[in-house]
């Protein structure tokens, strides 16, 4: 039985930094999204979405998503 996985999570998935995940949902269509979609993102950056309404949640993972980006950038400089 084959799968078929969002192309759109394999991208998230596949890039390692966070300044890129938040690129992907700024260019992603809101209407492309659903509530699997961004379960399945905020899974894989350990966070947690409450339930609600997509464009909500889509804006509270992208919250998340731009507060690492933040801190990845400015972690390693000295």
């Amino acid at each position: 039985m084959e799968q078929n996985i969002n192309p759109i999570l394999l991208e998230f998935l596949d890039t390692d930094s966070f300044d890129e995940k938040y690129k992907i949902l700024v260019a992603t269509p809101v209407m492309d999204f659903d509530n699997l979609l961004i379960d399945n993102m905020a899974s894989s950056i350990d966070v947690v979405i409450d339930d609600g309404d997509i464009e909500d949640r889509l804006q509270e993972l992208k919250t998340c998503v731009r507060t690492r980006a933040r801190y990845e950038t400015t972690r390693f400089r000295r």
